[in-house]
């Protein structure tokens, strides 16, 4: 994950998670680069879960720890959410915090 993993396009960030657990270790290289994204003037930011298949408590930490700095009003987009991992964030309501597809 050494490479950036996002792309801007007008006030929508895409983020790219290129790990296949979002486990502890991995979960905090993942938080540095969401907490380095650049977010002025940013209303949604999208982060593709496609490579995830396991997220542990600390993976979830990271992706609330981007919500904290979000400008008001904007929100995040998970997409590519493999069915474990939904299944995780839908037991901890999660779905409410973030929209998710598939």
């Amino acid at each position: 994950m050494n490479a950036p993993n996002y792309r801007r396009e007008g006030a929508t960030v895409n983020f790219a998670v290129t790990v296949n657990l979002l486990d502890a270790p991995a979960a905090r290289q993942v938080k540095e680069k969401l907490l380095d994204l650049p977010l002025d003037g940013v209303s949604r930011v999208v982060i593709d879960l496609g490579a995830v298949e396991f997220i542990d408590s600390s993976g979830v930490g990271a992706l609330l720890a981007l919500c904290k700095r979000l400008p008001a009003g904007a929100a995040v987009q998970l997409t590519h959410v493999q069915a474990e991992v939904r299944a995780v964030l839908e037991l901890l309501r999660l779905h409410r915090v973030f929209e998710i597809s598939l």
